[in-house]
């Protein structure tokens, strides 16, 4: 019997130490970034450092990438990118569901490198100065403060398993869990401050106005609480499922469920304003630009509503459900369906301008950065598409 525990003591050593090289060389592959003080102090409205563009979740900048579009380049990823990239000087920065962390030299053009540091992602991370801050959904170390500069971890806590991508409010990191429950954790050094018990899982990406942080659970409760206390403030049922999160934009809340209706909420007192049946499942969340929300759902269609009244202004029907939320530029709209389609719309109309089409289905929102769209097709390539009349971009803003 000493003699087989010997073996098997033998075996485990030589097992553990296979899995510590295998995630070295998992991990490998990453590339310390050179981001510079100039980088870090200028107010880039351009540059990506949360889902969505800002905490609000507009998903809107102020430029567009006019036609013709060209792929510029494209790059194979085997794994399905969360949300949508990140952007900051010279580099993409995204994770993928399968647990690695993915950089892009956005200059040179090429993928730096990926590792894995994390079991799994359900969405993206944020970027507070030098250092990426994200959530997993499996293993041990759940929320971890990694720096760009360096690669390594400023701090990990053990929370139950993350389910939202983080949100950074002045010294605060809110993240919420499958078992219903969002933690405000100290940014600086990972310590919990409180957490907020919810109905039921959180899937939805949390939003933040006026230090006020807004979420839903899966049952379709939307929540207000107070950002520093962790104070509820008010609750609203919307009687469907939410998997989505709210966008802000002045006073107003705008959501959609998977009944396919679509709210207007009072941010003050989450009183619902005005509601519109739009005949889809609504799982991705909206856009909101200049009075106007912008959503896609599962009958196929890209929807716009004035945002003052729920009024329909237009509609657009793809050949696929559209789960992905949608861009919206200065004049156009950009969207990706299951239908394989790449669609780029005019943002008061609806019409199409024009279309990409691609091997496989669309499932992460793209960004504009530089001048190029960049955007990932499932478990299948990381593509840049710009005007094929300027294929150098305009180089570092």
């Amino acid at each position: 019997m000493r003699k087989v525990n010997k073996i098997l003591k033998g075996r485990n050593i030589h097992i553990l130490f296979l899995l510590l090289l295998a995630a070295s060389m998992a991990c490998s592959g990453l590339t310390k970034l050179k981001i510079s003080q100039e980088d870090l102090n200028q107010k880039n409205r351009d540059a990506w450092l949360t889902v969505y563009h800002s905490n609000s979740r507009w998903n809107a900048v102020d430029t567009d990438v006019e036609p013709p579009y060209d792929i510029i380049w494209k790059k194979g990823y085997k794994s399905v990118i969360t949300d949508q990239p990140l952007a900051l000087a010279d580099y993409l920065i995204f994770t993928s569901q399968n647990g690695n962390l993915g950089l892009v030299d956005v200059a040179r053009e090429g993928i730096l490198g990926d590792g894995r540091i994390a079991p799994g992602f359900e969405h993206a991370p944020v970027i507070d100065s030098t250092y990426l801050y994200f959530g997993a959904n499996l293993g041990q170390e759940t929320l971890v403060a990694l720096n760009l500069l360096d690669l390594k971890k400023k701090w990990e806590i053990k929370l139950p398993h993350i389910y939202t991508s983080p949100l950074v409010w002045n010294q605060y990191i809110y993240a919420g869990t499958k078992e219903g429950l969002l933690f405000c954790v100290e940014k600086n050094n990972g310590k919990k401050i409180w957490h907020f018990p919810a109905h039921a899982s959180l899937l939805g990406i949390p939003a933040e106005q006026n230090g006020r942080i807004y979420f839903t659970d899966i049952k379709g409760n939307l929540y207000c609480i107070d950002g520093k206390s962790g104070t509820s403030i008010w609750t609203t049922d919307l009687k469907s499922n939410c998997y989505n999160g709210p966008v802000l934009a002045n006073d107003r809340i705008f959501i959609g469920t998977t009944a396919g209706i679509f709210y207007a909420l009072t941010a003050d007192s989450g009183k619902i304003v005005w509601q519109t049946s739009t005949g889809g499942s609504i799982y991705a969340n909206a856009a909101y630009r200049d009075g106007t929300v912008y959503f896609g759902n599962n009958a196929h269609e890209i929807v716009a509503l004035q945002a003052d009244n729920g009024k329909v202004l237009w509609k657009f029907t793809t050949e696929g459900i559209i789960n992905t939320t949608p861009l919206v530029g200065t004049n156009y709209v950009y969207v990706g369906s299951w239908d394989k389609n790449f669609y780029i719309l005019s943002r008061y109309t609806g019409d199409e301008i024009s279309r990409i089409q691609f091997s496989k289905p669309l499932k992460s929102s793209p960004i504009i950065y530089r001048d190029r769209l960049y955007l990932h097709t499932a478990n299948d390539d990381i593509i840049c598409v710009g005007n094929h009349m300027n294929k150098k971009g305009n180089g570092k803003q």
